[in-house]
């Protein structure tokens, strides 16, 4: 009997560390993360470029990038710079074809994602012009605002707006700056030639919404996305 006790507590240990050993042994998965794309077209900043015209407002690109290290799927993340509204096209190839507005500022980048990972990676962002036939002068492209941010809660009751503004044909004439309590904002806090301003005293605890109008020397205004701020 006791023979048959000690071959049980020997065969039990030897269990032990075999399990052991394999738990040891097990190899941690990597996280992958793919690299980012490099972006190729529509080309940066190029405002000559009209596309395959489809018909009177309308015209197709053909977006392209190289692929990322790791990547085995894309987003292209497409904004009109007009209207602010951002679309996400998905691409399982490193180009993808489509169609535009004419006479239109857009700005894109390329998301990379990887099977099986979580981990993203986003391209730098990119501008360009899609132009009409028979264009002679561009519309400015929308202004950046760089402060306040969007949501930031400030942390007294004035500060300085700054933002950044660019056109193609650099015939920017003007900005004019509205900030108000209502989205969009109708209050006209001024006009200016600089890329900032300040914005005077504002109420205690309140929500404001601002906009820059970028006016160029042949009557082209474009509205920049409304930020939305709050007073401490």
């Amino acid at each position: 009997m006791k023979k048959v006790k000690i071959i049980f507590s020997i065969f039990s240990i030897v269990s032990l560390l075999s399990c052991s050993n394999s738990d040891d042994n097990a190899e941690t998965p990597q996280v992958v993360t793919p690299g980012e794309a490099l972006l190729l077209a529509p080309a940066k900043d190029d405002t000559c470029i009209m596309g395959t015209i489809v018909n009177a407002t309308e015209s197709e690109f053909e977006f392209a990038w190289n692929a990322g290290q790791n990547a085995t799927g894309y987003t292209i993340n497409l904004t009109d710079l007009k209207s602010g509204n951002t679309t996400t096209i998905t691409a399982t190839e490193t180009k993808r074809t489509v169609r535009l507005l004419q006479n239109n500022p857009y700005s894109w980048s390329v998301t990379s994602r990887a099977s099986g990972s979580e981990e993203t990676s986003t391209s730098p962002v990119w501008k360009f012009y899609n132009v009409g036939e028979g264009i002679a002068n561009y519309a400015p492209y929308p202004a950046a605002i760089k402060s306040p941010q969007n949501l930031e809660t400030l942390t007294g009751l004035t500060t300085t707006i700054e933002w950044v503004g660019t056109d193609a044909d650099n015939d920017i004439a003007s900005y004019d700056v509205f900030l108000g309590t209502t989205n969009p904002p109708t209050d006209t806090l001024g006009n200016t030639t600089n890329m900032s301003i300040s914005s005077g005293n504002l109420s205690l605890g309140t929500t404001y919404y601002l906009q820059v109008v970028t006016n160029d020397t042949f009557g082209n205004k474009t509205k920049s996305v409304v930020t939305k701020f709050t007073t401490p």
